[in-house]
């Protein structure tokens, strides 16, 4: 298996919320859906809405940087 190195964004540039923020950074660490929903004590759907937001965020920030 080969391991992707993956840059994460500046929170200050796409606006995460507190919690949009914290999915991120253990998204970056590695954890699961499932995962951060038992850590976080929020059901697996509110966490899946959670990485589509940010997802979401990433990619409208890298469309704006295009040329």
């Amino acid at each position: 298996m080969t391991a992707a190195i993956i840059r994460l964004p500046d929170p200050e540039v796409c606006r995460f919320s507190t919690m949009e923020a914290t999915v991120l950074r253990r998204l970056g660490e590695g954890a699961g859906i499932d995962t951060m929903a038992r850590e976080l004590g929020l059901a697996t759907p509110l966490v899946r809405e959670y990485v589509k937001s940010v997802l979401k965020k990433v990619h409208e920030r890298a469309d704006q940087q295009r040329p």
